[in-house]
């Protein structure tokens, strides 16, 4: 289910937003076609995001899998930790999350070599009670880093080469798949849309270089995703551009 927030009882976010640049968050909106109109409350355009693209039917997870936590393994000093950080807001407590490789969580990765998208690096996230990772713009720097390590795809450093990311805008694709049902309490933000009342499989796909996004679990259960990043196929630009898509994947 997606709802967009009425104009009427939104305050104008150009007031909110720091319009002379000071956050890193500030820097990148200025990239966004989207910008302007998310300012100003405006709808968020049908070609930025879709939902649901598909629905995956394979049983990627279930509540009791062993998942392996990275937050320590990994550093996380990417852009979109960064947006939290500046805030004074910890990245602990955005979400916890698990790098899918030949070596961990096999059962998606396994998966994901025969899906939509190619070369693809995926991560899940478990968000907590109480977790919240606020409006941020991605720089697919995760990306960047183990495409090169899992597939031999070398790419400058996405977090020093704006030009790299500009020219990645169209080749790279994003995605959420949802790993359980929706529970109040549990959303997704896309400008100003909220995504809701998903059900387990259901795919949604953002343009992550234009779409300021966040997401919040005031639930009392934990909230699974799966962050799939990927080249994009002729396949996958269909399910884009498809005006529904009831089958499953």
């Amino acid at each position: 289910m997606i709802v967009r927030l009425p104009s009427h009882v939104a305050c104008n976010l150009a007031l909110v937003y720091n319009l002379d640049m000071k956050t890193l968050f500030d820097e990148l909106l200025q990239r966004s076609s989207y910008r302007d109109d998310f300012l100003n409350n405006k709808v968020l355009p049908k070609n930025f995001y879709k939902f649901p693209i598909t629905n995956v039917s394979e049983n990627l997870y279930s509540v009791g899998d062993d998942i392996k936590v990275d937050n320590s393994t990994y550093k996380r000093d990417g852009i979109a930790s960064t947006q939290a950080t500046e805030l004074g807001y910890p990245v602990s407590e955005t979400f916890d999350f698990s790098l899918v490789t030949p070596d961990q969580n096999t059962r998606i990765w396994n998966w994901l070599q025969g899906w939509h998208l190619k070369n693809t690096v995926s991560i899940l996230h478990n968000q907590k009670p109480g977790q919240s990772h606020p409006f941020h713009m991605d720089m697919i720097s995760s990306y960047v880093k183990y495409v090169s390590k899992y597939y031999g795809v070398t790419l400058p450093n996405t977090q020093t080469n704006n030009e790299v990311v500009a020219y990645l805008k169209n080749k790279v694709k994003r995605v959420f798949v949802f790993l359980e049902d929706w529970l109040p309490g549990q959303i997704i933000m896309l400008g100003n849309q909220l995504i809701v009342e998903w059900n387990k499989g259901d795919v949604l796909w953002f343009d992550w270089y234009n779409v300021p996004h966040g997401t919040a679990n005031f639930s009392r259960s934990d909230r699974m995703l799966l962050q799939v990043t990927g080249e994009t196929t002729r396949e996958f630009e269909n399910l884009i551009k498809e005006e529904s898509s009831a089958e499953n994947i």
